[in-house]
């Protein structure tokens, strides 16, 4: 009984107290009835505003057809707001050449990347130029590239590479952090990055050691002279009377072009047989 009690259940003093106009019971009526008093002000000024449009709208026609013809004008002009905000975005240009048609360095100018290895594959020694079209350092190294191009086309192949298009699978499949990478291959070795000056001078020293990356001496005052000009250095000794590759031949050969990658300074000197050293 205490909990039903609790509850505000059955006592006439409760009923008393809610309903007969008691300290607590007042407030909470008037409230109840301001609230309705409002809604109604509220619902009837509506309806106020209702009748007046529709007489104004019978009166004058003409404000009616105004206001819905303002309103399709601006749902029209939200529209093709809207679907010019599409074209805002200009899908980049295609790529150009960056070398000219008259260049000995060919130029892969669509990020071609799975043709260069191709033709990677089939030269005894190439250089790889990746670029970015609009990089200040690759606009300066192309002249320079070009020049060492036209001293040695005749023996190593020059490829350009736009390493920046989107859709060339070189940018796809490469991700270089800076502009531009020079590449070289001996064959199947590579790739040597070279990481010299941007000068065709140098370019194509660093591109002849790469061709020959062994010293060949043939006598005995050429061996002293390597001995007293390069430091470090590498001497190896082959007899070549027996077999054009004896044993050892071809590891040190690769060992000369590891140097390059790691030791560019480092040479490796080839000597011949022992009796043509004594002369």
């Amino acid at each position: 009984m205490s909990e039903c009690g609790g509850r505000g259940g059955g006592s006439s003093d409760d009923a008393e107290d809610e309903g007969g106009g008691g300290g607590g019971g007042g407030p909470a009526g008037s409230g109840s009835l301001s609230a309705a008093a409002a809604g109604a002000s509220s619902a009837g000024r509506l309806r106020r505003g209702l009748r007046g449009a529709s007489l104004m709208a019978r009166r004058r026609p003409e404000l009616l057809c105004g206001a819905v013809a303002l309103g399709c004008a601006l749902l029209l002009a939200l529209k093709f707001t809207c679907s010019r905000a599409k074209d805002v975005i200009i899908p980049a240009k295609p790529p150009v050449s960056f070398f000219s048609s008259r260049s000995p360095v060919l130029d892969l100018f669509q990020g071609q990347l799975d043709y260069a290895e191709r033709v990677r594959r089939d030269s005894e020694v190439v250089l790889l130029f990746f670029y970015a079209p609009w990089c200040g350092q690759s606009i300066a190294a192309r002249a320079e590239v070009e020049q060492a191009a036209r001293q040695l086309s005749d023996q190593v192949l020059f490829v350009a590479i736009n390493c920046w298009w989107n859709q060339g699978k070189c940018r796809k499949q490469k991700h270089f952090f800076y502009f531009p990478v020079i590449y070289l291959y001996h064959r199947s070795f590579g790739p040597i990055e070279y990481k010299g000056p941007v000068s065709a001078v140098y370019i194509e020293k660093f591109v002849r050691r790469v061709m020959t990356p062994l010293v060949y001496v043939p006598s005995q005052s050429e061996l002293l002279d390597f001995l007293s000009n390069y430091e470090p250095g590498v001497l190896g000794y082959f007899e070549f009377s027996g077999s054009p590759q004896p044993p050892g031949y071809l590891t040190f050969f690769s060992s000369a072009l590891h140097s390059l990658k790691k030791a560019p300074c480092t040479r490796f000197c080839l000597c011949c047989a022992l009796s043509s050293l004594q002369n």
